[in-house]
């Protein structure tokens, strides 16, 4: 593997924008949240905030007007719901995969429903924010495993145990004996630190340990996290590339940067091998030179929080290169921009098959340039500037009608005190009178208002009084699929790394059969695509409502089967209220195997001789009939006690009726309807 050319990669972090990290607060961030120079607490203008003289006067209105928090808000909280409510499913790309695309299914449904549910509804909601403030975001998608040390105690057995299990001749076969014999103390370190990779203080003192009490601390790595993780990054602060990229995975370069405690550090150099000499570096650039990140929230009003006091810059450079071979790979290189000759560690990422492990979201596409695209601010910036004038000059305007200003003669010295009820000495008639305020309408204020915000609805597509609600849904729509399609490449490259790291038995677990899932990368990689689809029209419950019923209308003259009631079911109850469908709910296979359960203790039960509970109107009874036949068939022992068991035999035959009046019960139902019985039954 190729060393990478560490200057050249901090030129091109540079050219990203990733060197000034000292955060220079985009025009995007000051409109959403309303920040300019000069604000204060009150929400007017002082002077003494201000180096410009401020209009019309000391402590005038200064108005925050968040139609751009407010548009980005409600839009996120859209896409979230889309996220959370949308509908998760393996499409196979191959017939002979359409078998076990619901098991691929139930595994990632476990993933985003239960395993990973408030991590990834969290980072949907910041890619959606992202979006809608910047114009885009990104996704990384990464496996997430998280290593710790612990002290554990080891005995000698075990050590002997150990080198019993080791080649003979080596050092770890002659382990034992080398800790047992005090002259060979440096043997035994040597073997500890090489073999099983224990520093050589800590071994030194294990060997001392076990020589003098027969047992002794020894770190143990323990895996306390082992999932795949999916991380939306923001913009310019978290994640940057060439400014000319079209599409992430045609990038030259993308860096990710991350900011670490000193333990943090730590932990990467003594658990995942970064370099201890690239780490000792690391935590020296901070002193003397403490960087500062403001953020877009806390800096209001000069608080100036939000340092990176004692947090450390970590940038991990993702590369494409050709090794000699002809195969592409993703290199990752991790290393600080303030040092410059030694790298934190390189590494291959083998397993992505030559795609980066980014995905990206754009809020619109009207450029090939993926930063070519304007987030909500952008868009509504003179408006949300309209609106705050109207505003400041109506605040105004109350301010200059409930206290106008004073004409007294230029004469007079004397100070007036003046609030209601005060008395005014008054030397001749007409001295002192209020200033008459401007003649102005305040309605053409709130008109003006009125036409911006029918102006925003229309243009987003806001659903109310002033938009057509035919063009407002299908802008919404069209927001979602937009939102959902990055998800669905998410997941698709969730999946794979599932079927890479996972084991087959807890796949198993997880989906309940064997997938039997492909190994090689080959495979991997074609195997499987997933779609999230979410219909805007279900935010709408007088809609959800009206579909369900009409619908369960049909069913009646579904005389062939085709509809799946326990599916309908699932989706009818998840639609009225989704926390209670999960907890009431079971799926299709496990519904499935509950009745089968139900029949085979009843046939138990008749077997000894007792009664079985029979059931009125069981919409379960064809399922039952056949599980009924293919228990008795299968089992010998059933079949020879009814040829001598009259009773067990007059027992299952009125089962088989009661089971049989269901289901003519039903179908008498359908002939009602229908006013035939179709040939079919």
């Amino acid at each position: 593997m190729s060393k990478p050319d560490l200057g050249e990669l901090i030129k091109e972090y540079s050219r990203a924008g990733g060197i000034n990290f000292t955060h220079i607060r985009t025009r995007a961030d000051d409109v959403r949240f309303s920040v300019w120079a000069g604000q204060s607490y009150d929400g007017k203008k002082h002077q003494k905030n201000d180096t410009e003289q401020v209009f019309p006067w000391d402590g005038a209105s200064d108005t925050r007007v968040r139609l751009a928090d407010m548009i980005c808000s409600e839009n996120s909280d859209i896409l979230t719901t889309a996220f959370t409510r949308g509908v998760l499913r393996a499409s196979p790309t191959e017939v002979s995969d359409a078998g076990q695309a619901e098991a691929a299914t139930t595994l990632l449904r476990y993933y985003r429903d239960n395993k990973l549910r408030n991590e990834l509804r969290h980072e949907a909601n910041l890619l959606a924010n992202y979006g809608q403030q910047y114009g885009y975001g990104i996704l990384h998608v990464k496996w997430d495993r998280e290593i710790t040390k612990r002290i554990e105690t080891v005995t000698m057995e075990e050590i002997v145990a150990i080198s019993e299990m080791a080649e003979g001749g080596t050092g770890l076969s002659q382990l034992p004996a080398l800790v047992a014999d005090p002259d060979n103390e440096e043997a035994a370190v040597d073997v500890l630190e090489a073999q099983l990779g224990i520093k050589r203080r800590r071994a030194r003192k294990l060997v001392k340990q076990l020589r003098d009490n027969g047992q002794g601390e020894l770190p143990t790595d323990i895996v306390t996290k082992n999932c795949p993780q999916i991380v939306a990054l923001k913009p310019n602060e978290e994640v940057f590339f060439p400014p000319e990229t079209i599409d992430l995975q045609s990038s030259r370069y993308i860096f990710r940067r991350c900011w670490h405690s000193e333990w943090e550090l730590k932990q990467l150099e003594n658990v995942y091998g970064y370099s201890s000499e690239w780490t000792k570096e690391v935590l020296k650039v901070n002193d003397g030179n403490q960087t500062t990140y403001m953020d877009p929230l806390s800096e209001t009003f000069d608080t100036h929080t939000g340092a990176t006091e004692g947090l450390y810059e970590v940038v991990y450079c993702y590369r494409k290169e050709i090794d000699e071979d002809g195969v592409l790979n993703v290199h990752c290189t991790i290393f600080n921009p303030k040092v410059t000759t030694k790298l934190g560690k390189e590494q291959i990422l083998d397993h992505m098959s030559g795609h980066y492990p980014f995905v990206a979201y754009r809020r619109e596409n009207v450029s090939r340039k993926l930063i070519d695209c304007r987030g909500v601010p952008d868009i509504v910036h003179t408006w949300q500037n309209e609106i705050k004038g109207q505003r400041d000059m109506l605040y105004d305007r109350a301010s200059l009608m409930v206290f106008p200003p004073l004409t007294v003669p230029a004469r007079m010295g004397q100070v007036y005190r003046l609030q209601p009820g005060s008395e005014l000495p008054e030397m001749r008639p007409g001295e002192v009178k209020f200033l008459d305020p401007p003649r102005t309408n305040p309605g053409e204020a709130l008109n003006v208002i009125d036409y911006v915000e029918k102006q925003c609805d229309q243009y987003f597509g806001r659903l109310n009084d002033n938009t057509n609600p035919v063009i407002a849904q299908a802008k919404m729509q069209s927001m979602v699929d937009n939102y959902t399609t990055t998800w669905s490449e998410a997941f698709t490259m969730m999946f794979r790394l599932v079927q890479e790291y996972i084991s087959d038995q807890e796949l198993a677990r997880i989906a309940g059969v064997d997938l039997g899932l492909p190994s090689s990368q080959a495979d991997i990689m074609g195997a499987y695509d997933f779609s999230v689809k979410f219909d805007v029209r279900e935010l709408d419950q007088d809609y959800v409502a009206s579909k369900m019923q009409a619908i369960i209308g049909l069913l009646p003259i579904d005389s062939a089967g085709t509809v799946d009631r326990a599916k309908l079911m699932s989706i009818a109850v998840g639609m009225i209220d989704p926390v209670l469908g999960q907890s009431i709910m079971t799926d299709q296979r496990g519904a499935a195997q509950k009745t089968f359960d139900d029949v085979n203790k009843d046939i138990a039960l008749m077997s000894l001789g007792n009664e079985a509970n029979y059931t009125e109107n069981d919409p379960t009874a064809a399922m039952k009939m056949q599980f009924m036949q293919q228990v008795v068939g299968s089992n010998p022992k059933y079949q020879e006690q009814l040829q001598r068991d009259e009773r067990f035999q007059a027992l299952l035959d009125n089962y088989g009726k009661n089971l049989q009046q269901s289901v003519a019960q039903e179908q008498n139902k359908m002939i009602g309807r229908l006013g035939v019985q179709p040939v079919s039954q």
